[in-house]
């Protein structure tokens, strides 16, 4: 532990207003830096009943980084110690001593003890802000309608094919003839029958029979 001696003036831990007892001070132990949570009490300078000036060193506290001398803001008495030095380690606001502004005082605090100090008042607590309610989550957005079903083009009835043309035609027509088709049905050859009965009779015409 570091042995640099540094000092800090004190305050009153809290102002006891008992009807009991005259006006008189309760003395925490100091927060003698920002990190501070706890110190020993190594040594009083002071003893009960003695006065004190302002400026002038009441007791050292050891941390755990220096040896810090105590010192009064104010003049008084000191009318009661409630910690003993070299001790374990005290908790910072703990009440180590009573003071009081006068010496007659003194003896009102004979039999005073730690639990008849009031004990200072907690620090209100902020009060703390409610967390927004979640938002509702979005509506599911509404899925886009099928696409219509493509119609079918109708399909052109194929042609018949050549060689069932071929089938129904072929007892109409007969290219026995070369180049010419000759017909042959009863009316064609009725009519050759006649016109080769007209020959025999009349004479030729000219005109090829049929």
């Amino acid at each position: 532990m570091a042995q640099t001696s540094l000092t800090r003036s004190f305050s009153p831990s809290a102002v006891a207003l008992d009807d009991e007892l005259p006006y008189h001070l309760v003395v925490g132990m100091p927060a003698l830096s920002p990190t501070m949570e706890t110190g020993i009490l190594a040594e009083w300078y002071v003893s009960e009943g003695s006065g004190f000036v302002a400026g002038e060193a009441i007791a050292k506290i050891e941390t755990d980084k220096a040896s810090i001398d105590f010192e009064a803001q104010d003049e008084g008495f000191v009318a009661k110690f409630l910690m003993e030095p070299g001790g374990d380690d005290i908790p910072v606001g703990t009440p180590i001593m009573v003071t009081v502004e006068e010496e007659d005082d003194i003896a009102a605090f004979k039999d005073f003890t730690v639990e008849a100090a009031p004990a200072p008042e907690p620090a209100a607590e902020e009060p703390k802000a409610e967390a927004p309610a979640p938002s509702p989550p979005p509506p599911p957005e509404k899925a886009p309608p099928p696409p219509p079903e493509p119609v079918a083009d109708p399909v052109a009835a194929a042609p018949p094919e050549t060689e069932s043309l071929a089938a129904a035609v072929a007892p109409v027509m007969s290219t026995g003839w070369g180049e010419f088709a000759k017909i042959n049905s009863p009316i064609a050859k009725t009519l050759s029958k006649q016109q080769n009965e007209y020959i025999k009779k009349y004479g030729t015409t000219g005109q090829v029979p049929l």
